[in-house]
């Protein structure tokens, strides 16, 4: 009877295991924020959760939060999509300006943005980026004077995004 018992809450145990594992793999992964380029929405140290699973059947958004590898490195950052692929991204007159395939340009609308927010090079001259690819994302941080992001390393492919950052603790 004992050994019967022992079987089942071993089996039990084992069973709830594997389906956090799977979970965690798969689906949902906490992270915590290193740095503060993407304050206000999420402040330095803050804990999120990051979702594996929404982006596998559908195109990451514009305006969505995404965890991703930084090009030419294994670090893990969190940054804000602004360009998608095929458009051309422009940083010009304190904003972010997108021209799509139909060659019409328009300012990217950003309200998580502080009304006071400028988004700059750092030389703050106007910059045209080469056209995001099939596979290319122009991400950048909501602190905009205090974020390294595409404007510095270029945009990111879409096999380096991890997931989505869902939400925070």
């Amino acid at each position: 009877m004992f050994l019967s018992y022992l079987w089942k809450t071993f089996r039990l145990i084992l069973g709830f295991t594997l389906a956090i594992l799977l979970a965690r793999t798969f689906v949902v992964e906490p992270g915590r924020v290193n740095g503060v380029s993407m304050e206000p929405t999420f402040l330095d140290n803050q804990l999120f959760f990051m979702n594996k699973f929404a982006l596998i059947f559908s195109a990451p958004k514009r305006g969505q939060v995404i965890q991703s590898k930084k090009p030419n490195s294994e670090k893990l950052v969190i940054k804000r999509i602004v360009g998608l692929p095929g458009e051309t991204v422009t940083v010009k007159e304190n904003g972010v300006y997108v021209t799509g395939t139909d060659g019409v340009e328009t300012r990217v609308d950003e309200p998580y943005l502080s009304p006071d927010t400028a988004t700059l090079m750092p030389d703050k001259k106007p910059f045209v980026f080469p056209k995001l690819a099939d596979n290319e994302y122009f991400v950048l941080g909501d602190n905009r004077r205090f974020s390294g992001d595409s404007r510095e390393y270029g945009p990111i492919r879409r096999d380096a995004i991890i997931g989505l950052v869902m939400t925070s603790l």
